[in-house]
Formats: C-alpha cells, sequence, structure tokens
C-alpha cells in the first residue's frame, strides 16, 4: 500500500507559519484521515501543532524565499500534493487527488495568462505551469528534478545571472526555473496536467469563475498580503 500525503513548507515570515496551519487544519476538515507534512523553523512550533501535522521537519531548513524547492526532494510520501501555504481546502475530492497522477510523475495545473504577471517568454515560448501546487512521485527522477529546481533557482537569482535571450523580470520566479528544466533539459520525468477543469484543483485569486465549468472548487489558493506579512516578524537564522 502506498504512502501518501501532503506537503507544506513555511519559511521567511511566520504568517507563511500561520497560512500553512490554517490550510492543513482545511485539508483535515475534508480528509481527516489525510498524512500532512510540515516543512518549516523550529523556533515557530508549538506542542498543539503536532495534532495538525504527521511530522514537522526543522531540521536545516533555509531561511529562503523558495525553501519549498529545496524540502521537495525530501518528501516522506510515495506519491505528494505540494500545497502553497496561502490556500485554503473546500472539497472533499481532496482525499482523491492522488488518483489522478496515472503514469505521469508530476502533474501541474496551469497558469491563466491574464491572472499572472508574466507568462510569455517569447513568441513560441511560454511559462505554462502554475508552480503553487502539484503531483509528484518519490522517484530518482523527480527528486533529481527538484533538487536541481533549487539549484538552479539560486543561480537565476544570483546579482551576476544573465537572463539573455528572457526577459530580466522572469529571474524571481521559480516558475521560470521549472520552465527551464523541463524545456532546455534531459530531465526523463513524464509531466501531465491536473484533468479539466483542472482550475477547481488550483483555484487561484483573480481567475473567472467560469474556469470551473459547473463544478466546485477543492482548493482556493488566496495571496498573503503585505499587512499580514507586516504583522508577523521576519525570521533570521543565526
Amino acid at each position: 500500500m502506498q504512502n501518501n500525503g501532503y506537503v507544506y513548507v513555511a519559511s521567511v515570515n511566520k504568517a507563511y507559519y500561520n497560512a500553512a496551519k490554517i490550510s492543513a487544519q482545511s485539508l483535515l476538515d475534508f480528509y481527516p484521515e489525510a498524512k500532512i507534512s510540515l516543512f518549516t523553523h523550529a523556533e515557530w512550533v508549538e506542542d498543539s501543532d503536532y495534532d495538525i501535522f504527521d511530522q514537522i521537519i526543522t531540521d536545516k531548513i533555509p531561511n529562503h524565499i523558495r525553501a519549498k524547492l529545496w524540502a521537495l526532494s525530501q518528501t516522506p510520501y510515495d506519491i505528494t500534493l505540494y500545497i502553497d501555504c496561502d490556500t485554503m481546502i473546500q472539497h472533499e475530492d481532496i482525499s482523491n487527488v492522488f488518483d489522478l497522477i496515472g503514469n505521469n510523475d508530476i502533474l501541474f495545473t496551469r497558469n491563466r495568462p491574464y491572472n499572472a504577471q508574466i507568462t510569455k517568454l517569447s513568441d513560441t515560448e511560454e511559462m505554462i505551469y502554475h508552480c503553487g501546487l502539484f503531483l509528484y512521485r518519490n522517484n530518482e527522477k523527480t527528486k533529481t528534478l527538484m533538487d536541481n529546481w533549487y539549484k538552479g533557482y539560486l543561480e537565476q537569482t544570483a546579482p551576476d545571472w544573465n537572463s539573455d535571450p528572457y526577459p530580466y523580470q522572469v529571474r524571481k520566479w521559480d516558475t521560470f526555473t521549472m520552465w527551464k528544466l523541463l524545456n532546455k533539459t534531459e530531465h526523463g520525468v513524464r509531466v501531465g496536467d491536473f484533468p479539466q477543469p483542472d482550475a477547481r484543483w488550483n483555484f487561484v485569486i483573480g481567475y473567472r469563475p467560469s474556469e470551473l465549468q459547473g463544478t466546485e472548487t477543492v482548493i482556493f489558493h488566496y495571496t498573503i498580503t503585505v499587512d499580514e506579512l507586516s504583522r508577523n516578524e521576519i525570521y533570521n537564522i543565526k
């Protein structure tokens, strides 16, 4: 029997940690048997959090806005649904998500260009996958992909990184790093899409209701505001 579960990662600001707890609790409301792991900083953890998470991993978590990329290859599950912290689970179909992977190694939902700061890279190239939620297998190919995702993101955010021939503004997006890995490397990973309407699995704030095609939202994806971040102390690792 496979050991499948859900992963959250919270770093840099405690607002993400608080959001992860709320999201995970909403998951348990619809799927009480869910196995949920959290990667975060030890200083934030309270004893009661173990009532929400099966595992809380705190060892060597980087204080980094993309700490999720560091954590992904370390999932304890055979099949993992990675979920951004700023989400709410809204439907019992969350319990069936692992059945969707089929023969694929990783599943993504699609970006909506009308709701994204940038998707087009050139006349023929576009970042089509949303990287705030995805389903993936724990095998050597995907673990290598995830490790390279973190490594590539660190490289592209270095001061001397050259974005040519792509817009310089892509440097801050992990979406671009994944696009490069999937389109410019021999990764060997079988990539698929969530079934239509994929928006119900990752309904991002700003999406048009018509994207649901009459179905119900499983995961609602909002954005933590600047005010919420400012109310929480930035955590600096010494």
